[in-house]
């Protein structure tokens, strides 16, 4: 199935993570059976999240797309920066596929319903959330 190879694309995509923060989140952006922007966690020195460095990546129109993450999308980001869930929304991506909840559980997290309500279809695959979750093991 499709989503399964794009989403191993994105723990692939997280595995090069050097991220600190324990956080190692990969993301793949597919336009009609294609990948065209890949991204992880801690690849700029800008705090950007992996899925915001993969919309900034890519200069074409992103409406939709499906975007595969290792983890559910931020609704709020306590940087101050836009959420990943708002560039989402934004730049009118129709699916999103993920594959673990944020594991801090000092951080309340609502991407997928926040992305359901905006009328894009958000799931977890669950299949590979397992696989997802040891990207984080501090976290775990």
């Amino acid at each position: 199935m499709d989503d399964h190879k794009f989403l191993k694309e994105a723990i692939l995509q997280a595995l090069k993570s050097t991220s600190e923060d324990g956080y190692s989140v990969g993301a793949v952006i597919v336009i009609e059976g294609r990948i065209i922007s890949k991204a992880f966690s801690g690849e700029s020195k800008e705090n950007t999240h992996a899925e915001e460095h993969a919309i900034k990546r890519y200069t074409g129109s992103l409406s939709g797309a499906t975007i595969y993450s290792t983890m559910e999308p931020c609704d709020t980001r306590r940087s101050g920066k836009r959420s990943c869930c708002d560039l989402i929304i934004e730049n009118k991506i129709a699916r999103v596929v993920f594959g673990t909840f944020d594991p801090d559980k000092r951080i309340v997290c609502n991407g997928a319903e926040t992305l359901e309500t905006a009328g894009i279809n958000a799931y977890q695959l669950k299949e590979l959330e397992e696989e997802c979750k040891k990207l984080c093991p501090r976290l775990f």
